[in-house]
């Protein structure tokens, strides 16, 4: 998929910015906040469905359409991450900035946050988790603070792409990002369930691959979608400086997708086995899975951008949770494993309807969240103003 779109936005990073291209460009902007948005509210779903749903109510076709939607919002969330480090390295292109150094550690430092965020979360986690508890019983339990899970995989992926994927010579390095996304893909289902050595530490094989309860999101396969999302964003944003370009373009984006997507199934009815996985697990990491879900990843962005280019700049639920997905991550986590769904009696004891009534509930919560996020320090801040223009005025 990639690769067809690139031959059409080979131009170089330093091409004069219209206003035609600025509208576009916020445009594009809005689209990549929105799609992170999608997956924040799938993100929910996934998460309080899991939590909350009784295991008699989880045999039911219902609770099996949440665990196939379920399988976008990481997917989706690791692909965008690899969309922001582009329109990083397109904003550093456009500046004329030389030295491939300055472009790397432009992600790592963000990456170095996300890591360090990851382990205060697990730590929080672990605090929260562990309440009430004798302890005596707390040290068997601190392996879990070292669970390499999406965060985790996030930072990590904004420490390692960069390596393959920024910017040589002033141009995007396309083919060294579809050369390692491919060996990635291919070693996915060989590596990521690998058991390693007892004498490598735990918590840093997990990150490379290995076995659950620890290596969640281990870079085996997860860092290709980073990678793809990497060389898919720098061709977004190449195509946003033409209206029209980049209407065709994501519409091939969708077109592709499609196409992915029926060539796997199609695969897959001819033959099922035609690669034999030892579990689901490990399928679930293999070629196939991947670019099955790379083809809905296409199909939801195409949609995306429709959503975007009738909404215009009217207000969007979805673009809103998109500028707030760490925070809503960070709350909805709790409130749904957490000590107060325990004592309310919503855990793993719900209904399908009385699940998805909580559901609602629960988007409506963050969408308070959020909105006290985003507009809360702007409101501040106009105050301050005022009382500072107050206080100026003779």
């Amino acid at each position: 998929m990639i690769q067809l779109l690139v031959v059409e936005t080979s131009t170089t990073a330093k091409a004069t910015v219209t206003p035609a291209a600025t509208t576009s460009s916020s445009r594009r902007l809005a689209v990549v906040d929105w799609l992170r948005g999608l997956a924040t509210v799938l993100m929910i779903q996934t998460h309080l469905f899991d939590a909350w749903v009784s295991p008699a109510a989880k045999t039911s076709a219902s609770y099996h359409v949440t665990r196939f939607l379920g399988g976008i919002p990481s997917r989706l969330f690791l692909m965008l991450v690899g969309v922001s480090m582009a329109l990083r390295f397109e904003s550093l292109l456009a500046k004329g900035v030389n030295g491939r150094l300055v472009y790397i550690r432009s992600v790592q430092r963000r990456g170095l946050e996300i890591l360090g965020l990851a382990y205060l979360f697990r730590v929080q986690e672990y605090v929260l988790g562990h309440m009430g508890r004798s302890l005596a019983d707390l040290p068997e339990y601190w392996r879990d603070l070292l669970r390499i899970d999406i965060l985790n995989c996030i930072g990590m992926s904004m420490l390692v792409v960069p390596y393959v994927a920024a910017p040589v010579r002033g141009r995007p390095a396309f083919k060294a990002i579809l050369v390692v996304a491919a060996v990635v893909i291919a070693l996915g289902p060989v590596i990521g369930p690998a058991r390693f050595p007892p004498w490598i530490p735990f918590w840093l094989s997990s990150y490379i691959g290995g076995q659950r309860p620890h290596a969640w999101f281990p870079l085996f396969p997860w860092a290709a979608w980073s990678l793809l999302g990497v060389a898919i964003g720098h061709v977004w944003v190449r195509a946003g400086r033409d209206p029209q370009q980049e209407r065709w373009t994501f519409i091939a984006t969708g077109v592709l997708g499609m196409i992915l997507i029926q060539t796997v199934q199609l695969v897959r009815n001819v033959d099922p086995t035609i690669i034999r996985y030892p579990s689901e697990l490990v399928q679930q990491m293999g070629p196939g899975s991947f670019f099955y879900r790379l083809g809905m990843n296409g199909v939801v962005a195409l949609i995306g951008w429709a959503v975007v280019r009738l909404g215009g700049a009217r207000f969007s639920l979805m673009r809103l949770f998109g500028r707030t997905s760490l925070l809503v991550y960070w709350i909805h986590i709790d409130l749904c494993y957490g000590l107060i769904a325990q004592r309310l009696g919503l855990a793993g004891r719900l209904t399908m309807p009385a699940a998805t009534v909580g559901f609602v509930v629960m988007v409506a919560l963050m969408f308070g969240i959020s909105l006290v996020r985003t507009a809360g320090p702007a409101r501040w801040r106009s105050l301050r103003q005022a009382h500072r223009a107050e206080t100026a005025a003779p």
